[in-house]
């Protein structure tokens, strides 16, 4: 599947550096238009030129930071849950909880091919780096404007480093905070060739608070009011949770039921010998488990 709004490109040639989001939204409410003015930008980030646009670039794309009328920059919803308030979930972006909401946030509404392609429809599991261009090849044909080699390769690459990684060092500033998440993992072919797999693995680090986001966001979209969806729809669906955070059916089940007790009157898992589903009511629903409510909620605080 392929759509006129995937993005190949505007990361430059970084991943989304540790420190980078947490740096930014606080900066960026000081001064809402710092990102207009590069050589301000430059000074107050401490960083380089095309890391100021890489930087806009994944700040955006996670929710961290969303374009404001005036032409600058205001907090996302992603990043009012983690950064904003007296108590924020997370103020330095160092819990996996934290990353696998970016992780959600980036793969369902970012828009980037890659993401698109291997995390939001699975049509890759598992794949070389020549599979992943190919499929992007064939995700940019229907572009307006053709895509160069180039461009498709460093997005490939791009994405890659941005959840796996082979070695270490000692300054962790270059190595993108989603590779915790250890979705991706390698394996060398016998003719030498690095295979990435993403084959469903328990989530660790992934909470509940986490899920039920995913899971009300998934469900009621931007709807309010009681909505039935079928558990297989769940697990398997473009843009669902059980997609997304690669989980299989016995791990779904038990977020869904342990979230069922949570919620009671707001969630409750019907499951029956002609049917298994979820029925989810947001009226009911604890303002926390609701993307934008939580939101609003962090940004009054």
């Amino acid at each position: 599947m392929s759509s006129s709004n995937d993005r190949f490109s505007g990361h430059e040639s970084f991943v989304c550096r540790y420190g980078w989001l947490p740096k930014v939204f606080r900066a960026v409410k000081k001064e809402p238009n710092l990102l207009r003015t590069e050589e301000r930008a430059i000074n107050t980030l401490g960083i380089g030129r095309n890391m100021v646009k890489s930087l806009q670039f994944w700040a955006e794309a996670s929710g961290v930071l969303r374009s404001a009328e005036d032409g600058g920059h205001e907090p996302g919803v992603v990043g009012s849950i983690l950064f904003a308030g007296q108590k924020p979930w997370d103020q330095y972006l160092e819990s996996l909880e934290s990353l696998w909401l970016i992780h959600w946030h980036l793969t369902t509404k970012g828009g980037l091919a890659a993401w698109r392609e291997v995390f939001a429809e699975g049509g890759l599991v598992r794949f070389d780096r020549k599979q992943l261009i190919e499929a992007l090849v064939r995700r940019g044909a229907g572009a307006a404007r053709a895509l160069a080699p180039s461009t498709l390769e460093q997005h490939a690459s791009i994405f890659v480093q941005s959840y796996y990684q082979e070695e270490r060092g000692t300054d962790d500033t270059s190595w993108s905070p989603l590779q915790d998440l250890a979705l991706v993992k390698a394996t060398k072919g016998e003719d030498g060739r690095t295979v990435f797999n993403t084959e469903s693995r328990a989530p660790v680090g992934l909470t509940c608070r986490v899920f039920g986001i995913a899971l009300s966001d998934f469900i009621a979209r931007a709807g309010e009011g009681e909505f039935s969806m079928d558990f297989e729809r769940l697990l398997k669906d473009v843009d669902s949770p059980g997609f997304v955070f690669r989980m299989d059916e016995h791990q779904l089940r038990m977020f869904i039921e342990t979230m069922s007790d949570l919620l009671p009157g707001a969630l409750r898992f019907v499951d029956t010998a002609d049917t298994q589903s979820v029925v989810l009511n947001t009226k009911r629903m604890d303002p926390q488990f609701r993307l934008r409510q939580a939101e609003r909620v962090a940004a009054h605080v």
